[in-house]
């Protein structure tokens, strides 16, 4: 047995000096956006007043779709922040653990690596044990350093027991989807299946946990993903949610190892479909082949968005009669200017809801710009560079197959809205010329993000993860922002700040026209510096 783990350490080692940069950025990064929210938390919900007023907001079906329910009563500032960062830093979590998970096994497979270190005197389990224990030291550092800046943050409430159930058991999550990203990375045979498959999973969680939290808060225990929301931390604090992630982490791994010992390097479990004999007129240039390569997983995010749109859409009704459970309210303004009121609440929540589905349309718009260095790397594209055919040629093959799969998935995602959310709500619905208005207003952040990735690409491709905290710093500013009492500023550094809350307002053409251009600006350059610069 232990001649299976041999030089497990070794290529731990080996997998933390690869991605020491990586890692350093992803754990500053989150452990400050941590800490500085703990520290800013007093200023902002320091007094009686505040927390009222926020608590009635955190109540409502709106934002119990995005952040969940808190188990317990909010009565102190550290009660409020445990409601509004515990799923947000979980997601952020599960975005890192998957990244990691995919990029040291399955995407190393791709690359050759596993092949030329199984032909060296090492354990048949050591190479997905390194896996392991590299996302084990990355969790456990930002278990500790969440542990340390909410102990020591200046919040009312805050003690040492809830401080740290909260640094573990978002410790814990991310090892959950870090297991699961693993085993996923046993039944796909390549690494754009496997983060597929791992961003499915955690897909269908978040979707039922909103479900489950809005119309059956008990439910929830079904879903993993909700299992943080239960730790009622800084109150009963409540281990049991922890030591359930533990377990379900425990046993994913297991399974995923048993899978990693009964297959062939190379292959997986779900094997790709077989290919025609002959390839059709389709696949005669690099534009069709790159497209015809992303197809599946255009597909999966578009239905997927879809599907998210559908989810939120089913709550509009919800949502909209929020100020009916209000007698006093009722009373002083009528029924007709109840059911306006309402009406203006549905729409403020679908321009909430635009910069959430822009930031994950995002996503897959990203991932198939970054294809272009990992293509290059692994020595695909050297057959299409002896050809004649140019590099500006080949970078927009990878521009056009992001540019439809972001802004498929983003109209995917309002379509899913409209027909669920009209299908809910018995009246005031929605016409569809509304949901393309909040489309025209957010297509522009989309196209910015796939600029500033082009600009990335084009330069220097190794700070491709610069795109990435682009992206979450946006998605941060409008998510949170608000809660947050971000200044305006901080909002608008990135171009999700600027969108000019559409529905509630009219589309601003001149700030359509502007970001359009600026994202022509950000793919030109980015067009020069790849048409420039040494491949390798």
């Amino acid at each position: 047995m232990k001649n299976n783990f041999q030089k497990t350490w070794f290529l731990t080692k080996f997998h933390l000096r690869k991605d020491w940069l990586a890692l350093t950025i992803w754990i500053i990064s989150l452990a400050a956006l941590m800490g500085a929210v703990a520290l800013k938390f007093e200023a902002i919900y320091g007094t009686k007043a505040q927390i009222a007023t926020i608590k009635s907001t955190l109540n409502t079906p709106a934002m119990q779709a995005l952040l969940g329910t808190f188990k317990g009563s909010i009565k102190t500032t550290s009660d409020v922040f445990a409601n509004e960062m515990l799923l947000f830093m979980a997601i952020a979590m599960a975005a890192m653990n998957i990244y990691f998970a995919v990029r040291g096994s399955r995407g190393e497979e791709d690359d050759g690596l596993t092949e030329l270190i199984a032909s060296h005197a090492v354990g048949k389990m050591a190479d997905f044990s390194s896996v392991v224990l590299e996302l084990l030291t990355a969790n456990i550092i930002l278990t500790v350093l969440y542990g340390f800046g909410i102990q020591f943050s200046t919040m009312p409430g805050v003690d040492g027991q809830g401080s740290w159930l909260i640094a573990i058991a978002l410790g814990m999550v991310g090892m959950l989807f870090g297991s699961i990203a693993l085993l996923m990375s046993q039944l796909a045979d390549n690494s754009r299946g496997a983060t597929a498959y791992s961003y499915g999973v955690f897909g269908i969680m978040y979707i039922a946990r909103m479900y489950t939290d809005i119309r059956h808060p008990s439910q929830t225990w079904w879903v993993p993903l909700g299992w943080i929301e239960k730790i009622s931390a800084f109150q009963s604090n409540d281990w049991w949610p922890v030591t359930c992630l533990l377990a379900l982490v425990f046993v994913v791994l297991l399974v995923a190892l048993q899978v990693n010992q009964n297959r062939d390097i190379g292959s997986g479990v779900i094997p790709t479909r077989p290919g025609r004999k002959q390839a059709t007129w389709a696949l005669r240039g690099p534009s069709s082949l790159v497209f015809i390569l992303q197809k599946n997983s255009i597909l999966i995010w578009t239905f997927g968005l879809f599907v998210l749109g559908a989810t939120y859409g089913s709550i509009f009704n919800s949502v909209g009669d929020i100020l009916k459970t209000n007698p006093t309210i009722q009373q002083v303004l009528g029924p007709d200017a109840i059911k306006e009121a309402n009406h203006q609440v549905i729409l403020n929540f679908i321009s909430v809801l635009s910069s959430v589905m822009v930031a994950i349309a995002s996503i897959p718009a990203i991932q198939n710009i970054n294809r272009v260095m990992g293509d290059n790397n692994k020595g695909y594209l050297e057959t299409v560079y002896a050809k004649s055919i140019s590099r500006i040629h080949i970078l927009s093959s990878y521009l056009v197959t992001s540019i439809i799969s972001g802004l498929l998935a983003l109209f995917a995602s309002f379509l899913g809205m409209y027909v669920a959310g009209n299908a809910s709500m018995h009246s005031g619905k929605i016409a569809i010329e509304t949901y393309v208005h909040v489309f025209t207003a957010s297509a522009p952040m989309l196209l910015i993000t796939i600029g500033i990735a082009v600009l990335i690409n084009g330069i220097c491709p190794k700070l491709s993860v610069l795109t990435w905290i682009y992206l979450a710093y946006g998605f941060f500013a409008v998510y949170m922002g608000g809660l947050m009492k971000l200044p305006s500023w901080a909002k608008k550094v990135t171009a999700f700040g600027w969108l000019n809350k559409v529905p509630m307002h009219s589309v601003n053409q001149s700030y359509v026209i502007t970001m359009l251009l600026i994202a022509v600006v950000l793919i030109i350059i980015g067009y020069i510096g790849y048409s420039q610069r040494d491949l390798d």
